[in-house]
């Protein structure tokens, strides 16, 4: 079921329970602007005993915090792992029911439409990336599986079991349809190449037992990786972080002996951006 929210009703998370405050609230900020430079906002909301999500749309960033400025707002049929622009009006969320949905923005960016969704994955959604050519995504769960999807048709068409546990992060490499990097709690980021389904590259990790590695370039991470995602002007070049706050520049082509690393965090490190201007 889902329900559009529409201003002023923006106060509640879950309009048809106005009265009941959720007692644990989680709102994340997906800053990949479309062509009008609109954002989107998420939010998962513990009520009761049930995780309910929101999907916002704002077109001027510097209202991103001010709900009643949302353009648009739709409630989730459950919590809300992440959302990424499929085009200028298509969004591609996960969930935590182990699906993914398209959702479209119309009416002037007023309206969010279902388009189409699919639950294919055992656990939550942790993350979804597109592949620059916008005919496959990729999804990364809970389950410990990594799935690529042809968005015509809105079903799988290749599964990656490679990690151990809970996949973290996944991203499409920015110029390359092929190649996906994941992160994981098994410690280790690995580069997948989707013209080969048996071909996986661990690039690096903190080790966590009981999951032994061979043939491993040691990373300088010292915790299990958060995130990981592509420099957009470098064909080899990738950034992850961890749990303490670390993050790690590396290529895909070197070793240990050639990455940047340094620590501007305290704590985890929940999302990377590289400034395309820059």
């Amino acid at each position: 079921m889902f329900t559009v929210i529409r201003p002023p009703y923006f106060r509640f998370l879950n309009p048809s329970m106005p009265n009941i405050s959720p007692s644990v609230i989680k709102v994340k900020v997906y800053d990949n602007m479309n062509i009008d430079g609109g954002v989107l906002l998420g939010a998962s909301s513990l009520t009761g005993r049930y995780w309910f999500g929101s999907l916002w749309y704002c077109k001027n960033p510097e209202d991103i915090l001010c709900l009643e400025k949302c353009t648009a707002g739709v409630q989730l049929e459950a919590g809300l792992g992440d959302a990424v622009w499929l085009d200028d009006s298509k969004v591609l969320v996960g969930l935590d029911t182990g699906g993914v949905a398209v959702w479209e923005l119309t009416d002037e960016y007023r309206t969010f439409v279902h388009v189409q969704s699919a639950v294919e994955h055992d656990d939550m959604v942790s993350s979804v990336s597109v592949a620059t050519d916008k005919n496959r995504a990729v999804s990364g769960s809970y389950d410990k599986c990594i799935k690529v999807w042809d968005m015509e048709t809105m079903s799988s068409v290749t599964t990656y079991r490679g990690h151990y546990d809970m996949v973290q992060a996944v991203k499409y490499h920015p110029t390359e349809p092929a190649l996906i990097l994941s992160c994981s709690q098994d410690g280790r980021t690995c580069l997948w190449d989707t013209r080969d389904q048996k071909q996986v590259t661990v690039l690096g990790g903190f080790v966590r037992n009981p999951y032994p590695l061979v043939c491993l370039d040691t990373s300088p991470l010292q915790h299990s990786p958060t995130y990981v995602t592509w420099n957009p002007s470098s064909q080899y070049n990738y950034t992850v972080s961890d749990e303490s706050g670390q993050i790690v520049i590396k290529d895909t082509r070197a070793t240990q002996d050639t990455c940047i690393t340094f620590c501007p965090h305290k704590r985890s490190v929940t999302k990377l951006e590289y400034n395309p201007d820059r």
